[in-house]
């Protein structure tokens, strides 16, 4: 059975399937540094691939240099923003508890996201250099005065543990961006196990770029998501980057996706845990190991919020009892529309664009 028609007709049963989601928001600009700027008679160029743009870079050490940065758009960001908006097109019932505003109020940005939006903080700031292979990301921290659990829960007028133990999914993303991020998963974790164990549901996690957090902060997350393990399936995403570096700092070292996912899965005591690459993307579990390759778009409309609309369509899939690899089937596809079109597809439309195998 393919993913299309596992999901055939089962609209109503998406829609009552809750999902809270934790806890940034970002508002980022989208840049592509030009090679060579507009000039008369010649149009303008940007740099094609990280690569080229780092050796240029490269070429101007001990020097100084001015790159002319060509803005796209100013549009939401961070990873709760893009998860959410792809998991409530697809018709999942999601709430947000982020950083999307003013205490009581909604930034612009985020008021067409078609989720329940509960904001505790402002937005970050960051700012989002496109190229055909990838992106290069650039934010500072974000502070929240007092304390962050206080904050949330007095942002939003219901039972936040409540929100949490009822959900079918618990999302908690950008744990590394996020200097308050782990207290509030710890708050989360212990509100869940409050309540009755139920694996039927899930928690579901994305730690973003780990590269500025310590090994011991790394190997404290990767065990409290273990924690939540008692109370719920817990999913680990990770993508090529953050797989590696889990690897080479608190494993042996292994760098093929489908062994690193397997070893951060017996060595936390995390149910499942997915790698997804530009090539392919794995899942491995109990069940055994998974992998599929992904369409590569060599010209991606754009790349930043790739990996979320990936997870958002893991969620759904998820708490659809969609098998292994018809998961990976769905959120490749749903990845894949986003980057070749720029935009995140509803089920209709991915349905009519799919020729999954």
């Amino acid at each position: 059975m393919s993913w299309r028609e596992a999901l055939r007709g089962r609209e109503r049963e998406i829609a009552g399937k809750r999902l809270t989601v934790g806890f940034d928001g970002f508002a980022d600009t989208i840049v592509r540094p030009l090679r060579q700027p507009d000039a008369p008679g010649v149009p303008a160029a940007p740099f094609a691939t990280i690569r080229e743009f780092g050796e240029f870079l490269t070429s101007k050490a001990e020097k100084s240099c001015s790159v002319e940065l060509s803005v796209e758009a100013r549009q939401l960001g961070g990873n709760l923003p893009f998860l959410s908006r792809a998991a409530g097109g697809l018709g999942l019932d999601v709430t947000c508890i982020g950083m999307l505003g003013e205490l009581g109020s909604i930034d612009p940005l985020f008021a067409q996201m078609p989720c329940r939006l509960n904001s505790f903080a402002p937005p970050g700031q960051s700012t989002c250099m496109e190229f055909n292979d990838g992106k290069l990301l650039f934010s500072s921290d974000c502070i929240v005065p007092g304390d962050a659990w206080d904050a949330v829960c007095t942002a939003v007028k219901d039972d936040v543990p409540t929100m949490f133990r009822e959900a079918d999914l618990i999302a908690l993303v950008n744990w590394s961006e996020l200097s308050f991020a782990h207290g509030l998963w710890e708050h989360v974790c212990d509100a869940v196990a409050e309540g009755p164990a139920d694996k039927r549901k899930f928690a579901f996690f994305d730690l973003c770029d780990v590269s500025r957090r310590t090994d011991s902060e790394l190997e404290a997350v990767l065990r409290l998501i273990g924690r939540f393990a008692q109370s719920r399936t817990a999913v680990l995403s990770l993508n090529e980057n953050e797989a590696l570096a889990v690897s080479e700092r608190l494993l042996s070292g292994p760098d093929d996706p489908s062994e690193i996912a397997a070893a951060v899965c017996r060595h936390f005591g995390i149910d499942e845990v997915i790698v997804h690459t530009i090539h392919e993307s794995v899942l491995s579990s109990v069940r055994g190991t998974v992998r599929r390759p992904s369409d590569f778009v060599a010209h991606p409309r754009i790349s930043t919020g790739a990996g979320d609309n990936f997870n958002g369509a893991s969620c759904l899939a998820a708490v659809m009892g969609l098998d292994d690899n018809d998961r990976l089937a769905f959120a490749n596809a749903f990845a894949n529309f986003y980057i070749s079109q720029g935009r995140s597809p509803s089920m209709a439309e991915l349905m009519a664009a799919s020729s999954d195998g």
